[in-house]
């Protein structure tokens, strides 16, 4: 089995494993271990947390300085979508060529996004303090795709029109924003595809390269490969016949005294004019499909974006009418753009609003049972932001959990008062009252939840279970049919609350 093979076959293994851990999680509950994921950056650095993704971003980032960038050749589960896609493509004889662009400075923009990330989590919480959870996956992303029409998408275009029009593993090359980053630690590190034996110049390395490396060129200057863009997939090993190439450790001046360099290339396949074109499809593209359908599919945007800018040149390039035509003044094109960018920028960094991150930091102090400095928090937020319904029913929450039910009710009540149609904040009302033991006026409050909105289920359980508590069994008894759905959960729901002590019996 030749080293592409091998290397086809853990990628697919590393999938499996992924469905697995997927199954476990949410059809098992089987939760100790949470996501593995690069975005553990976040998790590490945004709260202090050191949970399973912030162990293997760690992992990953060590490995990267002492063995390159291994993981995106071998460990990345994504790369078997892209292999797959290429492997499919060669079938029906389509041999995409590999595009170079400046427009991979994309990856760095959404590295930067992930970096101001980090600085949104200190403006809310403070400087974090460390702890570790490694079930713990609340700062993972939550909108992950599960629409199969979200999923198809992303894989058909990251994977096989993306790579179709930009060649193979367009995705690392332009997209993904950790590449950058690990790019940084692959500088570092010692173990590299090195010359051990004379080239014969045949260029077979360089045709075999899925990342569009000269390496010929490379192993003539350095005798190793230097390029950050190397994923150590070994196919150029692989490809030499004359085993002029061997990936081991090397302590050559090249590799300490060189300087850093980056993903973005010298030399671009296309002008600027198109280079311009293509990143501001992709960031505009990115930021809509961010702001409409979450932050995952942020990348997916990205290759939507690219994909149509790659149209366009095309287009143009058949009607034999060249970009810089189309701007009659070069200067004027290049201001109009500059400002669009900055202007795009502006959006992309925006911070959250203050009063958004005062809820965000309450409730962060009450997730954690904090709930005096989450009151305080929201309170806090209350004088400067009077008229922030959210922000107050999160204070009424905390007061109801804190058993302060005189001030949770008279939030509750307020918010009533500016929307009495809401059934949702009658059924919290009556819950306060329920608590305080006061159950003629939950009952008002549970019945005007259900003239609202009978298909509130919570409203009618709360209705039920108050009635029980006055022990008048008869009267609960159709409020809880429509929680339960069989007679039998019912009865036992009913004789472990229902205490024939009361003075109203049915």
């Amino acid at each position: 089995m030749n080293i592409n093979k091998k290397r086809f076959l853990v990628l697919f293994l590393i999938n499996i494993l992924i469905v697995v851990h997927v199954v476990l999680w949410y059809k098992f509950g089987y939760q100790r271990i949470g996501s593995l994921s690069l975005n553990g950056i976040v998790s590490l650095f945004g709260i202090g947390l050191l949970n399973s993704a912030a162990a293997f971003f760690i992992f990953v980032t060590i490995m990267t300085a002492f063995f390159g960038r291994l993981f995106c050749g071998w460990g990345c589960h994504f790369a078997f979508f892209q292999e797959c896609a290429l492997k499919i493509l060669n079938k029906l004889g389509i041999h995409p060529h590999i595009i170079h662009s400046k427009a991979n400075v994309i990856q760095y923009v959404f590295l930067l996004k992930t970096l101001t990330a980090i600085g949104e989590f200190w403006l809310i919480y403070g400087i974090p303090h460390f702890h570790i959870g490694f079930g713990d996956s609340q700062v993972m992303t939550v909108d992950l795709p599960r629409n199969p029409i979200i999923i198809a998408s992303f894989i058909t275009f990251d994977a096989f029109l993306f790579i179709y029009l930009l060649g193979s593993r367009a995705f690392c090359r332009y997209v993904c924003p950790w590449a950058p980053m690990l790019a940084i630690f692959d500088n570092m590190s010692f173990w590299r595809i090195r010359k051990i034996n004379a080239c014969k110049g045949c260029m077979s390395c360089t045709k075999s390269c899925t990342m569009g490396i000269q390496v010929h060129q490379e192993i003539a200057q350095h005798n190793a490969v230097v390029n950050p863009n190397c994923i150590r997939c070994l196919a150029c090993k692989n490809a030499c016949q004359n085993n002029t190439l061997s990936y081991r450790w090397g302590l050559n001046a090249i590799s300490i005294t060189r300087r850093i360099k980056w993903l973005v290339p010298r030399h671009s396949d296309y002008s600027w004019y198109c280079d311009f074109l293509l990143i501001f499809c992709g960031l505009i593209t990115a930021y809509y499909t961010q702001k409409w359908l979450g932050s995952f599919q942020t990348f997916l945007g990205a290759a939507w974006g690219l994909c149509f800018g790659i149209f366009i040149i095309n287009i143009l390039a058949k009607r034999y009418v060249p970009i810089s035509e189309t701007a009659q003044q070069k200067r004027r094109l290049l201001t109009v753009g500059l400002i669009t960018l900055s202007s795009l920028g502006w959006c992309w960094v925006t911070t959250t609003s203050y009063d958004t991150r005062l809820l965000l930091r309450g409730n962060r102090f009450f997730d954690l049972m904090d709930y005096d400095k989450a009151i305080a928090t929201y309170n806090q937020a209350i004088n400067e932001f009077p008229l922030n319904h959210e922000i107050r029913a999160a204070l009424a929450l905390a007061y109801k959990q804190t058993g302060d039910y005189c001030r949770a009710a008279t939030e509750y009540k307020y918010l009533i008062n500016s929307n009495p149609d809401n059934a949702a904040l009658h059924n919290n009302l009556g819950t306060v009252y329920y608590r305080n033991e006061q159950y003629d006026f939950a009952i008002e409050e549970y019945r005007k939840a259900i003239q609202l909105d009978d298909h509130l289920a919570a409203a009618y359980g709360n209705l039920g279970l108050v009635f029980l508590k006055k022990g008048n069994v008869k009267e609960a008894i159709p409020f809880l049919r429509k929680v339960f759905q069989n007679e039998e959960d019912m009865l036992n729901y009913i004789l472990l609350l229902y205490s024939p002590n009361h003075e109203q019996t049915g």
